[in-house]
């Protein structure tokens, strides 16, 4: 461990147990201390604070206490002092995607710290080694290394979401079959601790939080404020495709589920295969990228086409930058200062092994007979995401705190509404939708994906189908570097006790 500096000294003198302040009480303390310490803030009150605080999912607003926006490390230790003297619970913000607002603090009361600031992206031209601020979001970031020698490293699709949060949680993508895990191209982390040391993480120096950030980082094991990853060349044939399934039903639905997931589970499937399932009420949509001419692609989708009953799939063939923004959605250039982008809706997940032919049943009968009921703007992605062929599941089941390396599929389940209140009780869908595959699988568990972050479940619950038998190791990690939770949300790894 990295000798005392004088803010974990400053720790160490004011103890932060103590007599509980009021709220005000608080803020104004916090504030004062950041002032003192010269680290840029969001006052309460001020447009700044107002926009710093509003949700990526406005179903779950949250109030912190304060907002700090740190530009130097330096500045984040100082922040994490302040939080420590005045006996606040710390929650970093990157992107502020969480589903469950996260970087809020998932509940109201925490002190935000911003690290929007921490955007820069530079690219050593002998190593391929990309350092990336966490504040950084996809979109800039790919434009960003396609720039500086055409390089790229595995990530997901959505152009807003910060990269903070998304490689702690895994990072998968439409590379990912073929690159592996946005955590998994992650070789070094620079991170403030509870205590305010300032220590490298990676295979050689402190290998336990290098683990455990590949994963579980958002459990609040410290405040990341530098990336390094290992790119690779963006290729440069990249062939994207698409086939819809229009009025389907449920024995539609279980056929083409099943396939996708023996497909998956067989070296049928080309690593350079990305493929997912995007289904809606009207339609089931796969789609995907794969690295490599049409000609290549249509060969070896055949398998997977021949057991859905045959199918004419649309092919395009595109750039690297183009091959991204297809599937964005949206500009790959996001603003990192002035982020305005917000939806109202209610996630789940899942992960899923092998599921039985009943289950698939269950699952299909449920969407035929609720699903195409619900009129809100809900959709399923189903990612093919392990199997022999994967570079997920080619990396050891302990090699990460990442849980998930045998599973064939994922799962993102999410129900939205385009303008208004989500409604009470809306959450029954989805919950139930899951049970659906829960139940029938009974006496297996199912993991859940953290970057789907899951308002519904209870604590003890989100550890075990996060992490499922990573729990405890993350639990005396937790205990070593931040016994006090200092840097916690609700959903965050407890320590041990």
């Amino acid at each position: 461990m990295i000798a005392a500096t004088l803010f974990s000294l400053l720790l160490a003198a004011v103890p932060i147990h103590g007599a509980a302040v009021s709220d005000i009480q608080k803020r104004t303390a916090l504030t004062d201390c950041l002032t003192a310490a010269s680290v840029p803030q969001n006052l309460p009150g001020s447009a700044d604070f107002t926009q710093a605080i509003k949700p990526f999912n406005l179903r779950i607003p949250f109030t912190p206490i304060a907002v700090a926006v740190p530009t130097t490390v330096a500045q984040v230790q100082a922040a994490v002092a302040c939080g420590g003297t005045n006996n606040a619970t710390i929650s970093p913000k990157s992107g502020g995607h969480s589903y469950a607002s996260h970087g809020l603090g998932g509940e109201n009361g925490h002190f935000m710290i911003d690290m929007k600031m921490f955007n820069s992206v530079t690219v050593d031209a002998t190593t391929g080694i990309a350092s990336v601020g966490p504040g950084g979001r996809l979109g800039n970031i790919a434009s960003s290394l396609f720039s500086q020698g055409q390089r790229a490293f595995s990530h997901g699709t959505c152009p807003g979401v910060g990269v903070g949060g998304h490689v702690v949680g895994g990072g998968y993508g439409y590379s990912s079959h073929t690159k592996g895990l946005a955590s998994d191209n992650l070789v070094e982390a620079t991170v403030v601790l509870a205590n305010t040391s300032v220590v490298t993480a990676s295979t050689t120096q402190n290998p336990d939080l290098f683990w455990a950030i590949r994963g579980a980082g958002g459990g609040g094991f410290g405040i990341i404020t530098n990336y390094k990853f290992q790119t690779f060349a963006a290729p440069s044939a990249n062939t994207v495709f698409s086939y819809t399934i229009f009025g389907w039903n449920a024995a539609k639905g279980s056929q083409v589920h099943k396939a996708l997931q023996d497909y998956a589970s067989s070296t049928s499937m080309p690593a350079e295969m990305n493929l997912r399932l995007f289904i809606t009420s009207s339609s089931l949509q796969l789609e995907g990228l794969y690295y490599g001419t049409p000609a290549q692609f249509n060969a070896a989708i055949a398998p997977f086409s021949s057991a859905i009953g045959g199918a004419s799939w649309t092919t395009q063939t595109m750039g690297w930058l183009d091959s991204l923004h297809n599937y964005a959605y949206m500009s790959l250039q996001q603003s990192t200062t002035d982020y305005d982008i917000h939806e109202t809706f209610f996630s789940k997940s899942l992960m899923t092994v092998q599921l039985t032919q009943a289950t698939f049943d269950a699952f299909w009968q449920y969407a035929a007979n609720t699903a195409k009921g619900v009129s809100r703007d809900w959709y399923l992605i189903i990612d093919a995401h392990g199997g022999p062929t994967s570079a997920i599941s080619k990396v050891g089941p302990d090699d990460t705190s990442y849980a998930h390396r045998n599973a064939t599929l994922k799962y993102e389940f999410y129900d939205r509404v385009d303008s208004g209140s989500y409604p009470a009780g809306g959450q029954s869908f989805l919950n139930g939708w899951v049970a659906s595959a829960v139940t029938a699988m009974a006496g297996t568990t199912l993991g859940m994906y953290i970057n789907y972050a899951d308002t519904s479940l209870t604590a003890d619950y989100a550890h075990t189908h996060y992490w499922l038998d990573h729990y405890p190791r993350l639990q005396q990690i937790k205990k070593a570097l931040d016994p006090e939770q200092r840097i916690s949300n609700p959903q965050a790894v407890v320590p041990a006790a």
